[in-house]
Formats: structure tokens, C-alpha cells, sequence
């Protein structure tokens, strides 16, 4: 409340609780009634304005005094027993009460508010470490896998260059790594989101297109017209993380489907494989990757498609019946949460990874994808 107003309620209420001190001489049979009224319109500005300690003291005696002087006269005149007077500290105490019980609220007020305030400094610092980290550990990725590759040109046999071909493929691995970190700390950011028009549908068929002659695997869709209003490159990181999950935990064969729908409040977007599924407490919160000795991974896969789908107001729901396979869905609403729209960006494309800067794909991995396309083009079929 403004200060000026503040002014004009504490002088409004002095001049109700004077009137109806004033009341009582004229009639004296309301004297109960006016004596309430006192105290109850001063526990109402109280409230409302939150006095300082010094203020309550000295209105709190000021209305005790008067109020008592005022039912002592009535009580002297016979028109109330000297029970009444009784009132008048026991008033008193009811309002001190009350000043206790706001201000113990208000110091566990003032309390949650700094913890709260603490864990936005702490997010923040969390955050700008993931992307300072990210950024910071790109460049000596870059130029350590630029010199094993020189290195590795200039090497007379072929034993020693397979053994820097293990050295550029972990670089590889570390600047996926770094991206995926990058792109996690932008997840986070909803309002920097763009909004558009997307369709589900589309966005599956052109994801499928992508991953198919990279991964040997059998391909099914049901990919019908389903339009939400999101971002769509960050809607494409979060199917290609799903996507890049399911086929690094199946093998050759197997099947792994996509399917969408549009619903009364939005769309869902099913990513279902039948590789070696989740373990329970995985599947339970939707954290965390498969549980393979073979095949272990970060994590972050789920966590960005979590963080990137929160960011639409939807969710993630992680369905899983090992060994028999998982199921993935991505729930999404019709509308952004509390943004609004603006125009519609196109949406990425090229090799299957998430939208952040990698380093070149290694030799080895360019033969093991032609071998790959060799075996075998599965085809694409409808459930």
C-alpha cells in the first residue's frame, strides 16, 4: 500500500474509533457495541498496514486508556457492572496475540522467501557453469581432434592409425557431450523459446527420413496431422534424443516405432522400440538411460527431452517392460504456457544429432554408416 494511502486509512480509522467513543456518551446502551467496534477495526488496519513496533505500543496504549476511561464513565453512571472494565485488558491481550501470530508469519515469511531467493541464485549459478562448461570445453575438443587427425594422416601403418581412429572417435564422444550439455541449459530457458506452428506428424516423417540409413533397424509409422503451437528445433532435439536413445539400445532388426495423435488439449508423440527397456526406478521418474553393461550412457538424453517438453507445459512419461522393450511419450499442449506465439522457425536438418555445433564425424564412423546402408534399407510401413 502506498505510503500516502497508508496515511489516510490509519486517519479514517482514528476518526471511526473517536466517533464511536462519542457514540457512547450519546447513548450509552450501545456501549458494548462501540466498544467492540474499536478493537475490531483496529485489528483490521493492523493487518492491513503491519505497524511497526513502536506504532503498535503506542496505539495499542492510547486505545487502552481511552476505551477504559470511556467504560469507566458508563460504568460509574449505572448503565453497565463493574464486570465490564474486565474487557478492557482482556481486549488487549486478544490484540497482542494477534501481533504475535503476524509477526512469528511474517519472520517464516521473510525466511522462505530468502531460501527461495537462494535457490534462484544457486539455479543460476548451476546454469551458467553447464553453459560457460560447454562452451569452454568445445574449442580444445576441436583442436585436439584436428592434431590426432594430422597425426594420423602422417602415421606409415595401418595398426596406427586405427588406434588414433579410438582417439577421435572419444573426442567425438566428448563434443556430443558438450552440445548436449549446451543444449540442456537452453532447454531450461522458456522464453527464448520460438513459437510457431508445428506439425507433429511432419516433424516424425522428416525425423525417420534422417535416422533411417544410419541405423539398421525396422521403422514404423503413424504419423497423422497433429498442429501445436512450439518451438520447432527444440521439439526436433527432443525426437532426436528419444530417437538416438532407442536406436543405441536395440540392434540390428529390431523394431522401433513413432507414432502421434492429436487429443481434445493437444497432442501425444509415442517413441517405442523393442531393445532392452528400463529399470524399474528409471522407468518410474523418467530419469537416467537403460541399464546395460554393454552400453552405458550420460543421461542427459531424457533429461533434455524432459527439460525441452516442460518448457511446452507438457510432460514426459517413460512406459517400460524389460527386457521386452520401452516406450517413451512426449505429452504436449495446444498452446504454449503463459507466451506468446511469434513467427514460426524452420526447422533443422541434416545428420541426426542434437541441433549443437560437433566435430566432424571420424573415418571410422563414416565406414561403420556405409556399412550399415549396404546390409540393409529397411523400409517404412504404417502400424
Amino acid at each position: 500500500m502506498p505510503a500516502e494511502r497508508r496515511r489516510l486509512v490509519f486517519a479514517g480509522w482514528a476518526l471511526f474509533a473517536a466517533c464511536s467513543q462519542l457514540l457512547i456518551f450519546v447513548v450509552p446502551d450501545l456501549e458494548t457495541v462501540a466498544f467492540h467496534l474499536v478493537w475490531i477495526s483496529m485489528s483490521l488496519v493492523y493487518g492491513v498496514q503491519n505497524w511497526s513496533a513502536r506504532r503498535t505500543s503506542v496505539v495499542l496504549t492510547v486505545v487502552t486508556l481511552v476505551t477504559g476511561m470511556t467504560l469507566g464513565g458508563v460504568v460509574a453512571e449505572g448503565y453497565a457492572s463493574r464486570d465490564e472494565l474486565a474487557e478492557v485488558p482482556l481486549m488487549a491481550l486478544v490484540f497482542l496475540t494477534m501481533v504475535w501470530h503476524v509477526r512469528r508469519r511474517a519472520a517464516a515469511l521473510a525466511k522462505m522467501q530468502s531460501l527461495v531467493e537462494r535457490e534462484r541464485r544457486a539455479q543460476e549459478v548451476k546454469e551458467l557453469f553447464v553453459r560457460n562448461c560447454s562452451h569452454e570445453m568445445r574449442t580444445p575438443i576441436t583442436v585436439a581432434r584436428c592434431y590426432a587427425e594430422m597425426v594420423r594422416n602422417e602415421l606409415p601403418t595401418p595398426e596406427s592409425k586405427e588406434d588414433l581412429d579410438v582417439v577421435v572417435d572419444e573426442l567425438d564422444k566428448l563434443g556430443g557431450l558438450a552440445g548436449r550439455l549446451l543444449v540442456l541449459a537452453d532447454a531450461y530457458e522458456p522464453t527464448e523459446f520460438e513459437w510457431g506452428p508445428v506439425d507433429l506428424g511432419s516433424l516424425l516423417r522428416r525425423t525417420v527420413q534422417r535416422w533411417r540409413p544410419a541405423s539398421d533397424r525396422h521403422w514404423h509409422l503413424d504419423t497423422p496431422s497433429a498442429l501445436i503451437e512450439g518451438d520447432e528445433s527444440r521439439l526436433e532435439a527432443a525426437l532426436d534424443a528419444l530417437v538416438e536413445n532407442a536406436v543405441k539400445f536395440t540392434v540390428d532388426g529390431d523394431a522401433i516405432a513413432l507414432r502421434c495423435h492429436a487429443t481434445r488439449d493437444g497432442a501425444v508423440i509415442d517413441v517405442e522400440d523393442g531393445g532392452i527397456g528400463f529399470a524399474r526406478s528409471q522407468a518410474d521418474d523418467g530419469s537416467g538411460g537403460p541399464q546395460s553393461s554393454r552400453r552405458s550412457g550420460t543421461g542427459l538424453g531424457l533429461a533434455i527431452v524432459r527439460a525441452i517438453v516442460e518448457g511446452h507445459g507438457g510432460g514426459l512419461t517413460v512406459v517400460s517392460e524389460r527386457p521386452s522393450g520401452s516406450l517413451l511419450r512426449m505429452v504436449l499442449p495446444r498452446h504454449p504456457p503463459a507466451a506468446e506465439p511469434r513467427s514460426a522457425p524452420a526447422g533443422p536438418s541434416g545428420l541426426p544429432h542434437l541441433p549443437a555445433a560437433q566435430p566432424e564425424e571420424s573415418a571410422t564412423g563414416r565406414e561403420r554408416r556405409a556399412t550399415a546402408r549396404q546390409k540393409r534399407t529397411p523400409a517404412i510401413r504404417p502400424d
